[in-house]
């Protein structure tokens, strides 16, 4: 609303729907004529828009600038269409995750959530509705891995002879697969098939085939790849993919456990990628959602199958943009999701402080985008081509919003519109304070050496903070 030069009120409005049967409904059928009234909306009317009657929807606040008119996400097509959750640094991106997941499982208590947690945030934001794996309870054996996933564990994008690498892995991964499977399906196992094979299996293979070879020069690939498997084995920080344990045919089990099949009452399950070494936490990534992809494709056509929501955090780690060094499979397995998920049954939830760090490819399919305050310029410019709808008006507030206030536009909301985010009970809000300075420096209290003792002892074992 802006004044003249004859100081006449000029009202600029966006058309975003109409009532229908006495419902609003996106898109307009009949615009209003020049020279119409103009009607100050009433609180039904505010209340029909932002928070409609249904029964699959979710309050998440209110609307700006009320205080009593509820917000509400539709939960079909919020999860249905995928989404995000963008915001600078400190704004509450976290909570909001934790708030709308509460909501949701509250509400449908059989749901299948996978958090993918990088920093060990959430599971003390779903201490009673959620199991939290990592690298101590989390058994995830090599050879769930594919092929491309083999390649980028085992070989460097640097490394000489990398071609050559890659194609004495490809043929020793299937012998050794084929070899530790005896079953009627043998004849149709792949390079990419999840059935279990031994690491001395994938030895033997190596050695056979550089024995085979006159010259030292063209046994390298196969030294190569020997010595890093033998270096993965024997490095405990591996022990929960590389472990002698995980020979075994333990599928059904890490699907069942990661995927909630039975829930019982706890239908989140929070990734804690923490002590993941930084070398394989992509393929790490990439595997984890391949698992929920791949089993979500193979089992939708039963009637028993059930959609599964994936939430990737820092999600520009783990699908940067092109234009961003990468190593890559877990970029491609989200954007395949992005793309074909909505078929399965899969959905994903973005979450990222950097949204034009991600890929374009990925962040455009998000229905619904909910953002919060962005100080960079360059994020808002992102967004901003991102939304699938809002005013101009809703993008020039994003630098001003107040911690709990977000901007929802997409296929979640019936229309855009700025919220005041619920106020979420501490006891259930994932654990990413940042550390106080003023509060620290001034406490009168000194670090002795026991606690420094046991800072080394768990950096020496490679624990993270709790």
């Amino acid at each position: 609303m802006e004044a003249d030069q004859d100081n006449n009120v000029v009202l600029v409005v966006e058309y975003n729907g109409q009532s229908q049967g006495g419902k609003f409904a996106r898109g307009v059928t009949e615009y209003p004529f020049p020279g119409a009234s103009v009607y100050q909306a009433t609180l039904a009317n505010l209340s029909e828009v932002f928070a409609p009657q249904r029964s699959e929807s979710i309050r998440i606040g209110t609307v700006v600038p009320t205080e009593n008119i509820a917000a509400s996400l539709l939960i079909e097509p919020f999860l249905s269409k995928h989404f995000a959750i963008l915001g600078s640094t400190g704004t509450g991106k976290s909570c909001t995750v934790a708030l709308t997941l509460h909501r949701i499982v509250k509400q449908l208590p059989n749901a299948h959530v996978v958090v993918l947690d990088p920093h060990n945030e959430y599971a003390d934001a779903f201490p009673d509705n959620g199991v939290h794996f990592n690298t101590e309870n989390l058994d995830l054996p090599y050879w769930l891995m594919n092929l491309d996933e083999h390649y980028e564990l085992f070989i460097s994008k640097e490394s000489e002879g990398r071609d050559a690498q890659q194609d004495v892995l490809k043929r020793c991964l299937l012998e050794a697969r084929k070899k530790s499977h005896t079953g009627i399906y043998k004849s149709r196992i792949t390079v990419d098939t999840p059935v279990p094979y031994k690491i001395s299996d994938m030895m033997s293979a190596l050695d056979n085939e550089g024995g085979k070879l006159d010259k030292a020069e063209d046994a390298k690939p196969f030294m190569k790849l020997r010595a890093k498997y033998e270096e993965l084995r024997s490095d405990q920080r591996y022990a929960f993919m590389f472990s002698g344990l995980l020979v075994q045919d333990s599928l059904a089990d890490v699907l069942t456990r990661i995927l909630r099949f039975p829930v019982d009452n706890r239908p989140i399950s929070t990734l804690d990628l923490s002590g993941v070494p930084s070398d394989i936490v992509d393929v790490v990534v990439a595997l984890l959602s391949r698992l929920v992809f791949d089993y979500s494709m193979v089992s939708h056509k039963f009637q028993e199958a059930r959609p599964v929501l994936l939430i990737a955090e820092e999600a520009h780690r783990y699908a940067p943009s092109h234009g961003r060094e990468s190593r890559g499979s877990a970029r491609r397995q989200l954007e395949q999701i992005a793309k074909e998920g909505r078929k399965y049954g899969v959905s994903l939830g973005l979450v990222s402080q950097r949204p034009s760090d991600i890929s374009e490819s990925v962040l455009s399919q998000c229905g619904t985008i909910i953002t919060m305050r962005l100080n960079n310029e360059r994020d808002r410019s992102y967004v901003e081509k991102a939304l699938p709808e809002g005013s101009a008006a809703f993008l020039d507030a994003l630098p001003a919003l107040q911690n709990r206030e977000c901007i929802v536009s997409g296929e979640g909301i019936s229309s855009p519109v700025r919220v005041k985010l619920d106020f979420l009970e501490e006891n259930l809000r994932p654990r990413s304070e940042d550390p106080e300075f003023a509060v620290g420096w001034r406490r009168d209290i000194d670090i002795n050496n026991e606690i420094v003792n046991q800072t080394i002892k768990n950096w020496r074992w490679g624990k993270k903070s709790k």
